[in-house]
């Protein structure tokens, strides 16, 4: 999957419609005249502006998007009303719909797929793509006038609920003709959050992979290594799954059997025993895994450390370094919020840097990134972003986001765009107020 562009409304801070455009300039036909669409859009953008101006709401939106998608027609069907995160700061976004819409390239071909919810479920849902010259529409959804069309291309209808998206459902469908592409589109996406949990739950999750074979103990020692951070070997710890755990484990999967198969009392209980029997057997084959680093040091047998020891600069490293690895290996589309959190800024351009080279990122994996570092945007920087490749998010009075791109800003070629931003020229930058600080450190309140 490329991304060419994706557009939201009324998402958190984001009341009015906003996209973010990947397309290079010269792109001016529905698809690129030699078919190369790595050379029609960019591989990577850069979302900059002030503390709560909206960067992380865009990402968010993002995740929101290819979420629905995943989980629609399952785990979200859980839920006693339609998941959603309306703009909150007037008395209309509750109650009006939220659009999402992806325009994208699968398999060489451009497509348009996007929806709007509401609390009811989905309002309206479309899929179109450029088969030859013009836009064909594949699918067309809309709850008020009581629509769903499918392009017979597609077979047979696909039945839905009023809180599921039809892609969600395609994707559990192996037989249907979107099947393929729906799966491309949430295969393709990942995204790395700053808090300390999700980062926590990465980290979990790499040691598991790693004792998969997903990763390499090669490949992690490698970004340690090129990171300079002292890291010399990195093994695994297993520890058997505690006993209460696995007690725990087999309550509820028995419970759950009980439920779900009718049958009389003796029986149930005999089919229980088995199962609990058999779960035993295989729960003991599970461990927990845990990271540990060995460090450069002049002991002979240094000891190794686990994740808890380490700085937050290693932590930030693996957890953003190993999906970005993933994702230049593969291709997608790949999301960062608070890229230089914990991150040298020379270690940042040397993750930018390998997603701008062309030979580095032979399968165009796309890196869209929010970020408060100016160095990034400064002469100094090694990686040139273009104009069109930074955005700004600003709010306004009313505490809605605004997202700005400075290609659309008056051209300044010997402009330094890092000095221009802090000085706020582009917005994003917050209306400081140092004498209310001084006011409450000098008399402990504030002066009206």
């Amino acid at each position: 999957m490329i991304l060419l562009s994706f557009t939201v409304r009324n998402h958190k801070s984001i009341r009015d419609e906003v996209a973010v455009d990947l397309t290079r300039p010269g792109l001016k036909t529905l698809q690129p005249k030699d078919g190369n669409w790595s050379a029609a859009t960019y591989p990577l953008a850069g979302l900059f502006g002030g503390n709560a101006t909206g960067k992380s709401a865009v990402l968010d939106a993002f995740r929101y998007a290819f979420s629905a998608i995943r989980h629609s027609a399952t785990v979200w069907q859980e839920s006693k009303s339609m998941r959603r995160a309306p703009f909150k700061l007037d008395g209309n976004s509750q109650t009006s719909t939220s659009l999402y819409e992806l325009d994208l390239v699968h398999d060489g071909r451009r497509y348009v797929y996007g929806f709007e919810v509401d609390r009811i479920g989905i309002k309206r849902e479309w899929l179109r793509d450029v088969p030859s010259s013009r836009w064909r529409t594949l699918l067309e959804r809309d709850r008020d006038d009581n629509v769903l069309a499918f392009h017979k291309s597609l077979g047979s209808k696909i039945e839905v609920t009023p809180r599921e998206l039809v892609l969600s459902r395609a994707l559990l469908l192996k037989d249907s003709p979107i099947h393929t592409f729906a799966r491309d589109v949430v295969e393709s996406f990942d995204i790395v959050l700053v808090k300390d949990s999700h980062r926590a739950a990465r980290l979990r999750s790499l040691a598991d992979s790693m004792a998969d074979g997903d990763v390499t103990f090669a490949d992690i020692e490698a970004l340690l290594q090129a990171a300079d951070i002292g890291v010399m070997k990195v093994g695994i710890e297993e520890r058997d799954l505690p006993e209460r755990i696995e007690r725990a484990v087999n309550r509820f999967v028995r419970d759950l059997q009980e439920d779900s198969v009718k049958v009389d009392r003796a029986d149930s209980q005999k089919e229980g025993d088995q199962d609990q029997e058999e779960l035993k057997v295989d729960e003991l084959e599970k461990v927990v895994r845990h990271l540990r680093f060995t460090h450069q040091g002049t002991a002979g047998d240094c000891p190794t450390f686990s994740v808890d020891e380490e700085s937050d600069g290693t932590i930030a490293w693996l957890a953003i370094a190993v999906p970005a690895l993933e994702a230049l290996r593969r291709g997608g589309l790949f999301l960062v919020d608070e890229i230089d959190a914990s991150l040298h800024p020379h270690l940042l351009e040397v993750l930018l840097g390998a997603f701008a080279d062309p030979l580095i990122n032979a399968h165009h994996a796309q890196l869209v990134f929010t970020s408060h570092e100016s160095y990034v945007l400064s002469p100094l920087s090694e990686v040139h972003l273009e104009p069109e490749q930074i955005w700004f998010t600003d709010k306004t009075n009313e505490g809605v986001t605004e997202l700005t791109c400075l290609a659309d800003f008056p051209k300044h070629p010997d402009a330094n765009v890092a000095k221009r931003y802090l000085s706020g020229r582009y917005g994003g930058i917050p209306k400081l107020s140092p004498s209310l600080l001084a006011a409450i450190i000098d008399t402990g309140e504030v002066q009206q």
